[in-house]
């Protein structure tokens, strides 16, 4: 154990207690058991004064592998988080997190398992570190109090690249060989983080991030960092990134600024958050085209400024509620290629509607004040074959049969994906 020159005082007590040890093997038994109390004490005194270290705090110190500069950086940034009167709920977690990771804070009576982060997420959270505390040269750009504002927000945005892979980004990595306008816009730049590629934003704070077709590559979807630009977030864009996995984390809830969330083309799975249907800003939400399941909750009735649902080609099941029909300013919903359950014809309903409707009657009320798009599935046998002209001749397509709708209000179906006529459009 690393410890302190023992200084002479403790020497001869080491001394005696050697000592004691001859007479004590030379007593009887109930001897000894009212020594090795004694012997107890004493080596409690030898710990005290060589200044022995707990087991804890010595492997604690060990687990982080950042130096002196990192370690400051580590410390500057968790202060600003606490600084923080109001923090959203993630921020505590966060807080632990950064403590236990950097300073060997674990407690084990702390909620250490309410987050677990990859492996590749803490090696991103170390690179961003140290790339803040050692290649970080914003300093000949920035002010010291430019830079101090925008800190939180710098350093999330760097634990994101390199979270998601960053140096394998398609464009404005920091590498050099990656195509970029100019040299503000690569990432890890010595220039204010809202020229970055993709980023807009205002006094350090980020409003924008648009990392779509980057080239993202992750198992836990986003780092926790990205919690810290939760305040000021009004855009938050992940699309075409095929390997970009993981589900959308609860904490999505607290972004209450946020207007535009877009997922689509991604490998991202799981339900929706309940937490989401908390937005109040939130108009637009484009998941499709991506590993999405579970059912749409009633709770969507809240997303009062909600005009653009694309969800189509993911797993979700369930009745679509017909509380959606309450979003008075919805303008396009893609609810095709999914799984959701038939609803049932009432009668006095002409037989033209597909068995197969999807849709709510309620929701097609909407037609009359802002629906201008509705999209859903067709049946095999409400199709019929037609030619139509493309680039490379004539080719046949499957339209839907004259007389025929999916359902009273939509405005184009698709066919099941579990129909044979798929493999024939193809």
């Amino acid at each position: 154990l690393p410890r302190r020159q023992p200084n002479h005082r403790v020497q001869r007590t080491v001394a005696i207690t050697t000592r004691s040890i001859h007479t004590y093997n030379s007593q009887p038994p109930s001897w000894r058991m009212r020594s090795a109390f004694k012997s107890f004490l004493i080596s409690l005194i030898i710990a005290t004064h060589c200044h022995w270290r707990p087991l804890s705090a010595v492997a604690a110190a060990a687990e982080t592998n950042l130096d002196e500069k990192s370690l400051a950086m580590a410390n500057r940034i968790i202060k600003k988080v606490k600084e923080n009167e109001n923090p959203p709920p993630s921020w505590n977690m966060i807080l632990q997190v950064m403590e236990n990771s950097f300073l060997g804070a674990a407690d084990d009576n702390s909620n250490s398992n309410i987050y677990q982060s990859s492996p590749r997420e803490e090696k991103g959270r170390e690179h961003a570190l140290q790339w803040l505390a050692h290649d970080d040269t914003s300093s000949s750009n920035l002010s010291d109090d430019e830079y101090d504002r925008g800190l939180l927000h710098r350093y999330a945005l760097a634990t994101i690249y390199f979270a998601t892979g960053g140096d394998d980004w398609n464009t404005c990595s920091r590498k050099q060989t990656s195509i970029c306008e100019s040299v503000e816009e690569r990432y890890l730049s010595p220039y204010h983080h809202t020229k970055w590629s993709g980023i807009n934003g205002k006094n350090g704070q980020t409003t924008w991030l648009n990392l779509s077709d980057q080239g993202l590559s992750s198992s836990t979807f986003l780092p926790l960092e990205v919690t810290l630009l939760s305040p000021s977030l009004e855009l938050l864009w992940v699309s075409e990134n095929e390997q970009l996995n993981g589900m959308l984390p609860s904490y999505l809830g607290e972004f209450q600024s946020l207007v535009s969330l877009s997922v689509y083309k991604t490998s991202v799975s799981g339900a929706i958050p309940e937490s989401v249907y908390t937005i109040p800003k939130l108009n637009s939400i484009r998941l499709y085209k991506s590993k999405f399941e579970g059912g749409i909750s009633p709770k969507i009735e809240n997303l009062k400024e909600l005009k653009w649902l694309w969800i189509h080609d993911n797993g979700f099941t369930g009745r679509i509620p017909e509380q959606i029909a309450g979003l008075g300013k919805l303008e396009g919903v893609t609810f095709h290629g999914n799984k959701f359950t038939p609803i049932e014809t009432p009668n006095g309903v002409e037989n033209s509607i597909l068995k197969s409707n999807i849709i709510p009657e309620a929701l097609c009320n909407l037609k009359e004040i802002s629906l201008k798009h509705l999209w859903t599935d067709c049946d095999e046998g409400a199709l019929s074959p037609a030619l139509s002209e493309g680039g490379g001749g004539k080719k046949t397509k499957f339209v839907v049969k004259e007389g025929v709708q999916a359902c009273s209000c939509c405005t184009r179906c698709f066919p099941r994906k579990d129909e044979k006529i798929v493999a024939a459009i193809n």
